[in-house]
């Protein structure tokens, strides 16, 4: 049975919204923002704004580690290829539109690539890692394990400096039960959860874990997701937690907002459809 009355944010004076208006955007409270000392990204495919973003919005210095084998640049330019090659055998067959999305595709590519070796730079402690987050350490994957024990620790890491932000095509509810012995170095994650319809007792397993150490403070549907099948729930959810070490700045003690999206804050995944609502008034 799929009941949400679990992932009711508490009220949270500080919300944010960090990255652009649309998919890759995610909210927070600021004071997570002044907490980090390291942001891990995982998943950034050809958008980053969202770290970006979080680098502007910090006053003191912050290093980035962006993980994701599929924005590797032989990987874009691989991507760019298909593109290029669709684009000449739909121009050849006078599809126009199909030929132009390839167009875009192929430059949309291009344009990543470099912007990707551009923005991340060893001198700005902006660190791409060519890998797929995972549950073992190969030349596609890297754990947690290995992220904190050897690629953090020697930072000099303290407790609650680090945020998570994830976006990782189910492989979140592999990895991220892996997470557990390092969460008081942790002030908080943003997460999109995929297939709950599928995934609903990995989901529920994870957020059962998480809720004794941390807090939701937002949650938002992805409008490019469908619904669980039967029901009118969404299958493709982003949720943000606090960890409870932290001193928010919460209305009351108790207090959980009831509706979303928040006006001003919330937009949707995809600009052209419109934002799914979420309502807590009848949740049990």
């Amino acid at each position: 049975m799929y009941i949400l009355n679990k992932l009711q944010p508490v009220y949270v004076d500080d919300l944010i919204r960090i990255g652009r208006n649309a998919d890759g955007g995610y909210v927070l409270s600021e004071q997570q923002i002044e907490k980090t000392e390291f942001l891990l990204s995982f998943g950034i495919s050809n958008e980053w704004s969202f770290e970006r973003d979080f680098c502007k919005r910090r006053r003191h210095s912050l290093s980035v580690y962006a993980f994701d084998y599929s924005a590797a640049p032989l990987q874009l330019v691989g991507r760019a290829l298909k593109h290029l090659k669709a684009f000449i055998l739909h121009s050849l067959k006078c599809r126009i539109s199909r030929s132009m999305s390839s167009l875009k595709g192929m430059l949309s590519c291009l344009y990543a690539s470099i912007s990707l070796k551009r923005y991340f730079r060893k001198s700005k402690n902006r660190f791409f890692i060519p890998k797929f987050l995972g549950s073992t350490d190969d030349n596609f994957f890297c754990s947690f394990d290995t992220i904190f024990n050897k690629l953090l620790i020697r930072n000099n890491l303290k407790d609650s400096s680090v945020f998570i932000k994830m976006d990782i095509e189910k492989w979140e509810y592999s990895t991220l039960p892996q997470l557990t012995p390092f969460f008081d170095k942790v002030n908080g994650m943003a997460v999109e959860f995929h297939d709950l319809g599928v995934e609903w007792k990995n989901f529920e397993a994870i957020i059962d874990c998480f809720s004794k150490h941390f807090d939701i403070i937002h949650i938002h549907v992805n409008n490019g997701g469908k619904l669980i099948p039967g029901t009118t729930l969404p299958a493709l959810l982003e949720i943000t937690f606090a960890n409870k070490n932290l001193s928010l700045n919460k209305r009351e003690i108790g207090e959980r907002r009831t509706k979303f999206p928040i006006e001003g804050v919330d937009f949707p995944n995809i600009a052209s459809l419109p934002d799914i609502p979420l309502s807590f008034d009848t949740q049990s």
